[in-house]
């Protein structure tokens, strides 16, 4: 018998799993109190009370029961997990929540009604309907439905928001929901990787539907168009995609970059300003943001003397564009066509010689863009950069490369506040978890706790790697 534990998210959702370090929903929200993925974060502020909304693949309930907290009991959630330890483990979150206004139906979803064999996993979200020849792992027979079966058996009418996430059976769910996805018009949030493989072809199949797909962007809470022709984010996990009426009302609703925000010829355009806003509004400039932290305190005189020297003009100038990015009062076009300004800029003075602190701008500049990979890089060029150096020339306005290090005060010893800060933003962006990276990611975890400037999710992550490979693999 499975032992289980419950463990309370971020939004104060409780989610039933099974008691063991070594399985990773379980390690995660331990590690993070929360699921790994921007996405959920993003839901949380999308959806409103009343709505309707349908998780394929639910799992334990991450989304699920998240997702119903926020749609509140005017709303409903229908959640399809197949599995029937999963399924049972879902069953005890949405009782431990109280939740009556959701429906779990403990079915896999595909093109066709039926049964088929689900093979099993350790880790349950790698379980997938076996096609063909016969499993050679462990599995169970399960119901098998269609979303156009559903669409008639739930009364489907009004239905808001549906989240896909069906190892290897994406493809055949749009096939036998036909219907569902003509007459309806939900955002649908989709899986498009699985493992190292990424599979593209979803984006052209939604469209060939009448969806156009659109990438989270962070750092703005807010969707914009993926572009296909261009390499995807190494660490890309999911899009979303909707109709032309959902185009319409998120980006009213700040949630969403039409395609014409972004095109590339506005964004050239020197009548579109964006460059020459940044620069002429005071409240963007660096004194009036970084200068006014904690750590730009301390450095903002050593700042004043290297920036009037007029050789670091481009660099004021990007940290003016992401400060216009992070402007609440201007819409989601604008603040993307700022941080998208901004990116290409710091790229640009990062490929010249250049202090190493403009690496730590291009990384929170990118985490924020959604270009995660070049974060990442940048920063273990800059964490290599100091430790050879065995400190870093701090004359240049920078942003720390993690948002919590806009307001921990550096103390005396500001290098040791800066290793700390890189260190940590590697360590959140390097790697989903640090269940993935295992014992490799315990030293940089130890340093940052030695530099004394260790948050309490690193501590955990520190507790949780020592626990799981010292030998306690209880929750």
């Amino acid at each position: 018998m499975t032992h289980t534990a419950t463990v309370v998210l971020v939004d104060g959702v409780r989610v039933a799993v099974p008691d063991s370090l070594n399985l990773i929903t379980p390690y995660v929200l331990l590690e993070q109190h929360d699921w790994f993925e921007d996405e959920i974060k993003f839901l949380r502020r999308l959806l409103q009370a009343g709505q309707k909304v349908i998780d394929i693949g639910a799992n334990h309930g991450v989304y699920a029961l998240s997702m119903a907290h926020a749609v509140g009991p005017t709303g409903y959630v229908w959640a399809f997990e197949p599995a029937r330890e999963t399924a049972t483990l879902l069953a005890e979150g949405i009782a431990a929540n109280g939740f009556e206004h959701v429906t779990l139906e403990q079915s896999a979803l595909s093109s066709d009604c039926g049964t088929a064999q689900l093979s099993l996993n350790a880790n349950s979200e790698l379980n997938a309907l076996v096609h063909g020849n016969s499993s050679t792992t462990a599995s169970e027979t399960v119901s098998v439905l269609t979303l156009d079966e559903c669409l008639e058996r739930y009364n489907w009418r009004d239905i808001d928001f549906v989240k896909i996430d069906a190892e290897g059976e994406k493809l055949n769910i749009l096939k036998g929901g036909g219907r569902f996805f003509s007459e309806l018009s939900p955002l649908v949030q989709y899986e498009i990787r699985a493992g190292a493989d990424l599979h593209l072809e979803l984006v052209q199949q939604f469209a060939a539907l009448g969806y156009r797909s659109y990438r989270l962007v962070p750092g703005l809470d807010a969707l914009v168009p993926f572009d296909s022709e261009s390499p995807p984010d190494g660490y890309l996990l999911n899009l979303f995609c909707c109709k032309q009426n959902r185009v319409e009302q998120y980006s009213g609703m700040g949630f969403l970059v039409d395609r014409q925000s972004t095109h590339p010829d506005a964004r050239a355009n020197p009548v579109f300003g964006i460059h020459k806003r940044a620069m002429e509004q005071a409240e963007y400039d660096w004194h009036h943001t970084i200068a006014c932290m904690p750590y730009g305190t301390r450095l903002a005189d050593l700042w004043e003397r290297t920036m009037t020297t007029g050789t670091h003009a481009d660099v004021g100038e990007a940290l003016s564009l992401y400060a216009m990015s992070g402007d609440s009062s201007l819409s989601s076009g604008e603040r993307f066509s700022a941080l998208d300004a901004c990116l290409n800029l710091i790229t640009r003075l990062c490929e010249q010689q250049a202090p190493p602190t403009r690496l730590a701008t291009l990384a929170r500049v990118a985490c924020d863009y959604g270009a995660r990979s070049v974060a990442v890089n940048a920063l273990r060029q800059l964490a290599d950069a100091i430790l050879k150096e065995n400190g870093i020339n701090l004359r240049e306005p920078f942003l720390a490369p993690g948002r919590r290090f806009d307001a921990a005060p550096p103390g005396d010893a500001i290098g040791n506040w800066v290793l700390a800060a890189v260190l940590e933003a590697l360590e959140r962006l390097g790697s989903f978890s640090s269940f993935y990276t295992g014992p490799s990611a315990q030293r940089r975890l130890e340093v940052i706790r030695d530099l004394g400037f260790g948050s309490a999710e690193m501590g955990r992550r520190l507790d949780l790697l020592q626990r799981r490979f010292g030998g306690d693999r209880t929750l």
